[in-house]
């Protein structure tokens, strides 16, 4: 690849399922299912007759409406008057008619054969069902008592394992939990262990692995909120808040009047001082400035030495190496505690190079802790009446169980679980749903997965792959551009505070590029009817190049039985999901013996693809067990603490947008050039799309209500997709037993010609589920999900099992690898194929592009429709003349003003 190609790094993640498919399918009824399609392909052949039926000349307009949800007609026979009711309910059944039925004859005997055949299978019916849940229910028992099975369910929904031990969940309701925990361990690569690859294009594809059960090595972290009590008690703990060195963290200059009576206390927490000497300095009572750090802490515009990076990858032991070796209470328990200011009385250091620097007790080694900190000496302080335990020997406790737990077994997983929640003691009720937010712990391992990417694979995903993301690169480019101009319309003229613009864009809407969304929806539309796959390549004109760099990465599937196997060109690679951001991340190699190399060589090729270019990175607040990510470039603390002391930290305060009423730039005071944001993990605003890097999406085709699957040669970019109204799911609701399940699944699939398994996703929910129309637990669960849908998006399932080429013996098991490509700005599009006439869908006519693309100042009737939120503010003064402040020079009628920051190909 040249310099202004894509480049995909060679270090590679493995993520694969924790489970194997045969555990999912082990709750199929197979034998049933295919009993019940018979049964619905009988009821529409007899529907179909029912429809040919003769009928009088006056018909009755009321018809009778048959089991099957047909159109029973005719309600008269045919000598005239009205059927008798016995031989009306049997056309509403379906069922057969006497031999004197007043009927043509051919009719009737044919009328007669296929209600015949229906009632013979709805007997067999009954019978299978009964026969297949009888061998379903061994597998659901053993796998209700499987250890890895308890261990994974104690791990990610504690509640639903207390269910499960105190024995509340029995019969169909065990087979529920069973079910939905399954579907997504078997199906999905995120619960599976940390693997790794490397692309190696003149070596030949294969992989090493010792199996699904060997674990090198687990860690243990405690969740977010573990994190988030533990600093609450450092704030409120005496003993340890004198002590404290506060900075700030989202504002870097004078903090808005965000604490009351605060302003001389907040203006001295520059890292340098301690907050008994911040107190002394402006004159405000220890207790006072206790009070308000903690508002400040909980508000983010403060942070201090005690609390940990967001981004480090086991902020607990940050804590604990940063606690004193003592700290003990003053009260009746601890009469000779130590005064609070005499806790470090090394704290200031003015010629500090950076604020992180100032932590003296971070070399303090554990060792010299004394006896009385031991863990058997302190379990029953914590529950003597009206006793605590101090914040250091929480933090100790908890690490130590941290250590136990992964080793340990399900019920005392349990118990250590509820251990850390009481020291935590954030005091919030126990919350059976599952989610990583309602976990207390979590935990990475290591496997022993070894790929190869080589040979043809590796030449695919080098030359094949760009090539669709050139196509997504293009639009994700469009959205940014768009969006920007609605956000400069909004702002008008002018230079505006981004803490302003943050307040004043909250309603605005993401403007998408929908070019290419609508060429391919055409080019769908024009394919023959009941097609099932569309090739894009050769149908698309090559795209423009973005103006920004482009930085992503790709969950590639391949859908073959080994990796051996794979014929380039022809084998699918499936695109999984699609993120904005590099993720190679420390989490993900934090097992891997070059971690560090790796990370260093992801930097050094993200700073090459950013060129001239200047990417902000928002650190977030830790929100699960997985840290926030962080990458080359200054950082804007918004909720997170970056773990890098050398990095250049920009506050709210210093950024600012410049808007000409037709394009916004972010700038940031002291830094020179504009900004862009990065790390891709912030909601999907209109704000962050407009200022940031362009996030590579899918074609949005929601409007269509089947898509086939598209290709670009043997690329699959997206899968087979059916949306399906709620209503469809409605006859799921009302079924009562396992039979009538799978009869109304079968004439759901009957209706909208799905296949056999598919995932279906709701807008209200994050993760989509795997449904076997053969298993009554799984199907269970998507009448669960409608209900509460408007509208639900049903996936083909591509890989599947026979598909997988991750084996163990005879066990299947789903896997991708998450690659990382990374393209400069205005970087030369991947080579395309030239369209070949035969075999291929001819393209539909080109849409025009909407006049919506151009956003001028005056459409927009910018000063009218500018918030009263946004407030001006003059350019700082070390900001060059000819930048974001100057005046643009008279513009010819018809012609177009030049910018001071153009696109790519646009001139001064």
């Amino acid at each position: 690849m040249s310099e202004q190609d894509w480049t995909l790094l060679p270090a590679v993640t493995v993520r694969s399922a924790g489970f194997a498919w045969e555990l999912v399918r082990s709750l199929a009824y197979p034998r049933a299912a295919a009993a019940a399609a018979e049964v619905v392909r009988l009821e529409r052949r007899a529907l179909d007759l029912l429809a040919e039926a003769p009928a009088r000349r006056t018909e009755d307009p009321r018809p009778v409406r048959s089991a099957a949800g047909g159109d029973a007609r005719p309600a008269r026979g045919t000598g005239g008057g009205r059927l008798p009711r016995g031989l009306r309910s049997r056309l509403r059944d379906l069922r057969p008619l006497p031999g004197d039925t007043p009927a043509p004859a051919g009719w009737l005997a044919a009328w007669n054969e296929v209600t015949g055949s229906l009632e013979d299978a709805r007997l067999a019916l009954a019978g299978t069902t009964a026969a297949d849940a009888a061998l379903a229910r061994a597998p659901v028992a053993g796998i209700a008592a499987d250890e890895r099975f308890l261990d994974a369910l104690v791990r990610f929904a504690p509640g639903l394992y207390r269910d499960l031990r105190r024995g509340v969940a029995k019969g169909g309701r065990l087979r529920r939990l069973v079910g939905s925990v399954l579907q997504g361990l078997c199906t999905t690569c995120c619960f599976g262990p940390l693997d790794h690859g490397r692309i190696e294009p003149a070596a030949a594809c294969g992989h090493t692995w010792s199996g699904h059960r060997v674990h090198p090595r687990r860690v243990a972290y405690p969740a977010g909120w573990v994190g988030e009590a533990l600093q609450q008690r450092v704030l409120a703990d005496p003993a340890l808040v004198a002590g404290l060195v506060p900075r700030r963290r989202t504002w870097t200059g004078a903090v808005p009047d965000a604490v009351n009576d605060a302003a001389p206390f907040l203006a001295l927490c520059d890292g340098s001082r301690t907050l008994a000497e911040i107190a002394a300095e402006s004159g405000t009572e220890l207790e006072q400035a206790a009070a308000a750090l903690a508002v400040a802490v909980r508000r983010g515009l403060l942070t201090h030495d005690l609390c940990p990076p967001a981004t480090a990858a086991d902020p607990l032991s940050r804590l604990r190496e940063r606690l004193p070796a003592e700290t003990p209470h003053r009260d009746a328990h601890h009469p000779d505690a130590p005064h609070p200011d005499a806790r470090r009385p090394d704290a200031r250091r003015p010629d500090a190079p950076h604020p992180d620097a100032h932590r003296p007790d971070a070399h303090r080694p554990d060792a010299h802790r004394p006896d009385a900190h031991r863990p058997d000496a302190h379990r029953s302080d914590a529950h003597r009446p009206g006793g605590d335990l101090p914040v250091g020997r929480r933090v100790r406790e908890i690490t130590e169980l941290l250590a136990q737990y992964p080793g340990a077994s399900p019920d005392v997983k349990l118990a250590l679980q509820r251990r850390i929640e009481t020291l935590a003691g954030s005091g919030r009720a126990h919350d059976d749903r599952p989610g990583d937010d309602r976990v207390v712990v979590h935990e990475a391992a290591a496997g022993t997965l070894q790929v190869t990417v080589g040979a043809g694979l590796a030449a695919d995903l080098e030359g094949r792959v760009p090539q669709v993301l050139d196509l997504l690169a293009a639009d994700a480019e469009l959205t940014r551009q768009r969006t920007n101009r609605l956000l400069a319309a909004r702002l008008g003229t002018g230079t505006f505070g981004l803490a302003e613009v943050l307040g004043a864009t909250g309603d605005l809407e993401i403007r998408y590029g929908d070019r290419l969304a609508e060429r391919i929806a055409a080019i769908v539309r024009a394919a023959p009817p009941g097609a099932a796959t569309v090739d894009l390549a050769g149908l698309l004109d090559d795209p423009e190049p973005p103006a920004a760099p482009v930085l992503c990465s790709a969950d590639v599937m391949v859908a073959a039985p080994s990796l051996e196997a794979y014929e380039p060109g022809l084998t699918p690679l499936v695109l999984g999901d699609l993120h904005d951001v590099a993720l190679l991340t420390p989490w993900a190699l934090q097992f891997h013996p070059d971690g560090a190399a790796l990370v260093a060589e992801r930097d050094a090729a993200i700073e090459r693809a950013l060129g001239g270019h200047t990417a902000l990175n928002v650190i977030s607040r830790r929100a699960t067990g997985r840290p926030p990510l962080e990458f080359p470039g200054p950082v804007l603390e918004l909720g997170g603490v970056t773990a890098d002391g050398g990095r250049r930290r920009i506050g709210l305060d210093e950024l600012y947008v410049h808007s000409d009423g037709r394009r916004a730039v972010l700038r940031a005071k002291g830094v020179d050039g504009p900004l862009l944001l990065h790390n891709g993990e912030h909601d999907d605003t209109a704000l962050h799309t407009a200022l940031a890097l362009p996030r590579v999406r899918r074609p949005d085709l929601r409007h269509l209500s089947r898509v086939p699957r598209l290709t670009w040669d043997n690329v699959v970019i997206s899968r087979r997709a059916w949306r399906v109204g709620r209503a469809s799911f409605e006859a799921l609701g009302q079924a009562v037993g396992d039979r009538e399940l799978l009869v109304a699944m079968a004439r759901l699939r009957e209706t909208h010609d799905l296949p056999v398994t598919f995932f279906a996703a709701s807008a209200r929910e994050r993760r989509p589920i795997h449904v076997d129309t053969r298993s009554p637990a799984l199907v269970e669960g998507l009448g669960r999900l409608a209900a509460a849908a408007e509208r639900l998006t049903l996936t083909e399932t591509l890989p599947g099992p026979e598909e997988c080429w991750l084996r163990d013996g005879g066990l299947r098991f789903a896997a991708e690898l998450r690659c990382v490509y990374l393209r400069p700005a205005g970087g030369r599009p991947a080579p395309r194929p030239k369209s070949d006439a035969a075999g291929t869908c001819s393209p539909a006519p080109r849409p025009t592009p909407e006049a919506a693309d151009i956003c001028s100042p005056a459409s927009a009737s910018a000063s009218a429709t500018r918030s009263r939120a946004v407030v001006r503010y003059p350019g700082p003064a070390d900001v060059r003349p000819d930048s974001c402040s100057r005046v643009a020079d008279p513009v010819a009628p018809g012609a177009r003003a030049a910018h001071p920051y153009p696109w790519q190909g646009e001139r001064r």
